[in-house]
């Protein structure tokens, strides 16, 4: 259930970008410079995500 989930937020953000034009009216360094912020944030939140497993996974049913 959770791919399904998955499938349509990225189905819905393409949708938009598309739709939207965002980004038609930068120039070719200004265009890297959006690709390589998107990339670090999506690394910011990979390793937010892996931290939150490991915290989550490292504590025990009982609490302690």
């Amino acid at each position: 259930m959770e791919w399904i989930k998955d499938l349509s937020d990225k189905l819905l953000i393409w949708f938009l970008r598309v739709t939207s034009g965002f980004g038609a009216e930068l120039t070719r360094d200004g265009k890297t410079e959006q690709r390589l912020w998107r990339q670090q944030r999506l690394r910011n939140l990979e390793g937010l995500a892996i931290r939150s497993r490991e915290r989550f996974s490292d504590k025990s049913p009982s609490g302690s």
